[in-house]
């Protein structure tokens, strides 16, 4: 089969025209507000560790996917994608599965090692999200998940504020550029 340069560049202005329509939902459907929620949890859970111990960190993170669920029914009524419920529902079975299993086995040996396992988990759920959908989100992924190994077997003194700043301010700041930026 061949096609015609005029064709070739009709479907490539198409493909750029799809991209660019999903870019701009995700931006104008609280894609961001995702990044900027679990950023503040990362900061506020790291300083209430450095501080206080890791004792509110529980409440934290249900709060979080309390408001994650609720952020994702908005959005559900806004952007509809075949297959959207299998993927979520693939997101929670890691999570639930991956945070389970250790607690099972014993446990993890300190708050450090506990929340960077779960952060780890968070970030391959990121990773697999940019497979899927934004490549964007494979690269936080990724970063992120560099950053906490780097702060955990680096930096252990000053793991949570490290964590705060590459960590949550790294979603924080990715909320921002794709909210403001993301083109």
């Amino acid at each position: 089969m061949n096609i015609s340069p005029e064709e070739a560049a009709r479907a490539l202005g198409e493909i750029e025209a799809s991209r660019t329509a999903m870019r701009t939902a995700i931006r104008n459907y609280r894609g961001h507000y995702h990044l900027w929620l679990w950023g503040g949890i990362w900061v506020a859970v790291a300083m209430l560790a450095e501080f206080h111990g890791p004792r509110i960190r529980f409440r934290l993170e249900l709060a979080g996917f309390a408001t994650t669920v609720l952020i994702i029914l908005r959005q559900k009524a806004q952007i509809r994608s075949p297959g959207r419920d299998r993927f979520l529902g693939m997101l929670a079975a890691i999570i639930v599965y991956a945070n389970v299993w250790p607690y099972v086995l014993g446990g993890p040996p300190n708050s450090k090692c506990g929340f960077a396992y779960g952060a780890l988990v968070a970030m391959f759920c990121f990773v697999v999200s940019g497979i899927w959908f934004c490549s964007y989100l494979l690269w936080v992924g990724l970063v992120v998940s560099a950053l906490i190994l780097v702060g955990l077997f680096c930096f252990p003194a000053i793991f949570w504020w490290w964590i705060a700043i590459f960590g949550g301010g790294t979603l924080i700041g990715t909320g921002f550029y794709v909210r403001f930026f993301w083109r």
